[in-house]
Protein backbone atom coordinates (compact mmCIF):
# COMPACT_ATOMS: atom_id res chain seq x y z
CA UNK A 1 0.00 0.00 0.00
CA UNK A 2 1.50 3.09 -1.22
CA UNK A 3 1.73 6.58 1.56
CA UNK A 4 -0.14 9.46 0.71
CA UNK A 5 3.10 10.98 0.25
CA UNK A 6 4.27 8.69 -1.90
CA UNK A 7 1.03 9.02 -4.30
CA UNK A 8 1.03 13.07 -3.99
CA UNK A 9 4.84 12.82 -5.58
CA UNK A 10 3.36 10.50 -8.50
CA UNK A 11 0.58 12.72 -9.39
CA UNK A 12 3.07 15.54 -9.59
CA UNK A 13 5.46 13.63 -11.69
CA UNK A 14 2.85 12.72 -13.93
CA UNK A 15 1.29 15.73 -13.80
CA UNK A 16 4.80 17.31 -14.70
CA UNK A 17 5.27 15.32 -17.64
CA UNK A 18 1.82 16.30 -19.26
CA UNK A 19 2.96 19.76 -18.83
CA UNK A 20 6.12 18.97 -20.84
CA UNK A 21 4.58 17.50 -23.66
CA UNK A 22 1.74 19.67 -23.68
CA UNK A 23 4.65 22.93 -23.75
CA UNK A 24 6.18 21.18 -26.29
CA UNK A 25 3.62 21.62 -28.51
CA UNK A 26 1.73 24.56 -30.28
CA UNK A 27 -0.85 25.93 -28.00
CA UNK A 28 -4.33 26.31 -28.97
CA UNK A 29 -6.57 28.55 -26.13
CA UNK A 30 -7.84 24.96 -24.64
CA UNK A 31 -4.04 23.63 -24.10
CA UNK A 32 -3.13 26.96 -22.56
CA UNK A 33 -6.08 26.37 -20.14
CA UNK A 34 -5.17 22.78 -19.28
CA UNK A 35 -1.69 24.20 -18.80
CA UNK A 36 -3.19 26.56 -16.20
CA UNK A 37 -4.84 23.66 -14.94
CA UNK A 38 -1.78 21.32 -14.39
CA UNK A 39 -0.10 24.06 -12.81
CA UNK A 40 -2.79 24.57 -9.63
CA UNK A 41 -2.95 20.91 -9.57
CA UNK A 42 0.66 21.09 -8.89
CA UNK A 43 0.42 23.55 -6.22
CA UNK A 44 -2.15 21.92 -4.52
CA UNK A 45 -0.62 18.55 -4.53
CA UNK A 46 2.86 20.24 -2.93
CA UNK A 47 0.60 22.46 -0.76
CA UNK A 48 -0.48 19.10 0.46
CA UNK A 49 2.90 17.41 0.72
CA UNK A 50 4.05 20.02 2.55
CA UNK A 51 1.44 19.71 5.16
CA UNK A 52 1.86 16.27 5.89
CA UNK A 53 5.29 17.33 6.34
CA UNK A 54 4.69 19.73 9.45
CA UNK A 55 1.89 17.38 10.59
CA UNK A 56 4.75 14.86 10.54
CA UNK A 57 6.96 17.05 12.45
CA UNK A 58 4.62 18.57 15.35
CA UNK A 59 3.85 14.59 15.46
CA UNK A 60 7.82 14.10 16.14
CA UNK A 61 7.76 17.67 18.21
CA UNK A 62 5.10 15.86 20.71
CA UNK A 63 6.44 12.29 20.85
CA UNK A 64 9.86 13.90 22.37
CA UNK A 65 8.29 16.08 24.61
CA UNK A 66 6.12 13.59 26.39
CA UNK A 67 8.87 11.07 26.24
CA UNK A 68 9.88 10.50 29.86
CA UNK A 69 13.35 11.54 29.23
CA UNK A 70 12.74 14.76 27.81
CA UNK A 71 11.14 16.15 31.37
CA UNK A 72 12.92 18.68 33.47
CA UNK A 73 14.58 16.71 36.16
CA UNK A 74 13.18 18.63 39.08
CA UNK A 75 16.10 18.44 42.39
CA UNK A 76 15.58 19.00 45.62
CA UNK A 77 17.14 20.54 47.86
CA UNK A 78 19.69 18.99 50.31
CA UNK A 79 18.68 18.23 53.84
CA UNK A 80 21.20 19.80 56.45
CA UNK A 81 23.24 17.30 58.58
Amino acid sequence: MESPEQRNYEEIERLERLLAELRASPSTARETEAIREIGLEIAIAVREVGAMLVNVGWEQTLAVNDAPEARPVTQTEPSPP
